[in-house]
Order: C-alpha cells, then structure tokens, then sequence
C-alpha cells in the first residue's frame, strides 16, 4: 500500500515496488492520477489498484483498509507519501488554519494510516512501514515552521512505533527525500535557477526513481534487522 502514490515520488515507488514483485494499491486523493498511474503499471502487466478519499479522514482510511484486507487478506508494506508544505510564511503570518493542515495531511494522515494497517501487520507478525521525513526535520526552514515540524514529528512517531511493533516482527522507518525533481517541485523554479542550484554537495536534485530504491530497501528483507531509522537520500544535503 503506498499513500501518495499517484504522482511524483510516489508513482516511482509504486512502479519500483511493482517491479520487484509486490502487488501496489494506491491511496490518493487525485483519481485521475491514479487512473493514469494504474494505465503505466499496465503496460508492464501488473494490474494496479487504487482508492482515492481524504487521508485525513478517520473513517475514510479505516472503511478503505477494510475492503483491501477482504479483498487480500494481508498487507506487506506500507509506505506512506501523501504530504507537502502547501504554505510558508513568516511565523507571525501563519493561518491556524493552515498550519493545522499541514500538519494534518503530514503527520495525521501517516498516523491514521498506520493505526488501520498496523492491527493486521501484528496479526501475520509480518510487515514493514515505511513514513516520510525530510532534510527540514533536521534544519528547519525560515517559512515552513508547519512543514519542518510535522516532518520532525514523523520521525519520532516512526521510531516509537518501531519500538511497539519490534516483538511483532513488524519495522518502522523513515524515507527522507531531499530536493527531487518532480513536476511539483520544479514548477517552483525557472530552468535558470534550477541549474544554479548549488546548495547539494552532489550537484543535483535526486531523480523520483533515486528515492525509490530507497523505499525498497526499507520494505525489502535487505533491512530485515532495521527498525526506527531514517533513511536520508539528499546528495549529502544533510548528514548525520
């Protein structure tokens, strides 16, 4: 199951993830993404799966869990992408209402995710959770205190969760982009500036498929005795 999976990181991770034997259904809001994501999983004969409701709602993520698990059963990973910094302003300009949000579809929207996921992964003793953190949990961002924030939050609840789930044989860890180009992020930028960069020690932003086999790692038996880590893919924007 990858949340945010119509589009970006998120559409290369489904197409990862497929191509090495899972079996993706996708959760997102835009459907005629995911129509689009399940047409390119067809041309390499996987048959993709998608259901698109507001992940930050508790009864909408809870009623789609259900029908997946009468339709399979179980669940192996999930990955939850869905996210963004949607506003940045100075902090004595910050809409609560804005701030809640980004905070919601960040923070909340993973927790939900994983409260539904989590009762069935226990069960099969059996499961990894892969949740998105970024280089700003660990530097802060003039402007995107919400987003910086609930990044931060994110690694914290992955690593309690990993805490709580180690008996079961189920792991928690964290994927943290840096810059990547997808159509969202460079929209932001002009050709000229975006080649200017030169805030990434490796030169360039990541590509969606770099982030990826990042994510695949994560769920893969590779990192079968990995729990509670970040996993930070950035060209060395932050090290730790």
């Amino acid at each position: 199951m990858v949340n945010g999976g119509a589009g970006g990181i998120g559409l290369a991770v489904v197409m990862k993830l497929a191509g090495i034997g899972y079996q993706p259904i996708i959760l997102d809001v835009n459907e005629a993404a995911c129509r689009e994501t399940v047409a390119q999983l067809a041309e390499t004969g996987v048959k993709g799966e998608y259901h698109t409701f507001d992940l930050t709602r508790k009864d909408d993520v809870q009623n789609a869990m259900r029908d997946i698990l009468a339709k399979y059963g179980g669940i192996a990973a999930l990955v939850n992408l869905a996210g963004g910094t949607l506003y940045a302003h100075p902090i004595q300009e910050f809409p609560l209402d804005e701030w809640q949000r980004v905070i919601d579809v960040n923070l909340k929207a993973t927790f939900l995710c994983c409260q539904a996921a989590i009762p069935t992964m226990k069960a099969q003793r059996k499961g990894a959770i892969v949740n998105t953190t970024s280089n700003f949990a660990l530097t802060g961002d003039a402007t995107r205190t919400a987003y910086a924030a609930s990044k931060a939050a994110v690694v914290s609840f992955t690593k309690s969760l990993a805490v709580e789930l180690a008996p079961f044989n189920v792991r928690a860890n964290c994927i943290g982009p840096g810059r990547t180009a997808t159509a969202r992020v460079m929209q932001n930028f002009t050709p000229e500036r975006w080649a200017g960069l030169t805030d990434i020690p490796m030169g360039r932003a990541a590509e969606p498929e770099e982030i990826a086999e990042g994510v695949a790692f994560l769920v893969s038996d590779d990192s079968a005795f990995m729990t509670g880590q970040s996993l930070h893919v950035n060209g060395g924007m932050v090290r730790t």
